[in-house]
């Protein structure tokens, strides 16, 4: 019987998914953790078949997450469970290795489905998320995210939280001063001149609550 991570912050929600699971799938164990330093680590000491992934979530970024789970145990599958905008992070999910993305707004039973044909060895994916980006002269004013690398999007979002660059730092194993960088290099791309113009851009394309 499959052996099941549950990677999420919100305990009820990892309650949720574990109950239906075990109901409807009869897995054989469900682990849980609430950050991706966690769960990179109960991966290595448990060995799980896959993992359910939120990408929100604090210590690591679920997209930094994914390729240290794989590190941690090869044989891994990641099935991405995510309230972020799918047309945005799916693509960026699938290129960092994850066998699926599931948007949290689905119900409950697709949620379920989905991870049993990850688990059968599928791969699920919103349509397109296999699209190519574009590059910056194609690039209108709806497509500057994709111009975007995994690094500077986790970037963006946590400024956009209001963190400092010190915490960011912090939580990404990285100096103020590289952070600063970033920070200038996401400005450059998506033309921006300010902390307030990056958070109202964020806040447009849904990238924060």
């Amino acid at each position: 019987m499959a052996t099941i991570l549950i990677v999420d912050d919100h305990p009820a929600l990892r309650l949720v998914i574990k109950t239906h699971l075990l109901q409807l799938l009869g897995v054989g164990d469900v682990i849980e953790a609430d950050n991706g330093q966690a769960a990179v680590e109960l991966a290595r000491q448990h060995l799980p078949d896959i993992a359910i992934l939120d990408l929100d979530i604090p210590r690591i970024s679920g997209l930094d997450v994914i390729p240290r789970l794989k590190l941690a145990h090869s044989s891994i599958r990641v099935l991405v469970l995510s309230g972020q905008d799918p047309v945005t992070f799916a693509p960026r999910a699938m290129r960092s290795g994850a066998q699926g993305f599931v948007a949290k707004s689905q119900e409950m039973k697709e949620i379920v489905r989905g991870v049993e044909a990850v688990l059968a060895g599928y791969t699920v994916f919103p349509m397109g998320a296999g699209a190519a980006g574009m590059s910056p002269s194609e690039a209108g004013e709806e497509d500057k995210l994709k111009l975007l690398s995994d690094k500077e999007l986790v970037i963006l979002q946590m400024l956009s939280k209001g963190m400092s660059n010190k915490t960011i730092g912090d939580a990404l194993f990285m100096s103020d001063k590289t952070v600063s960088t970033y920070k200038s290099r996401i400005q450059e791309k998506l033309g921006l001149s300010s902390l307030a113009g990056l958070i109202e851009f964020a806040t447009l394309q849904k990238l924060i609550d």
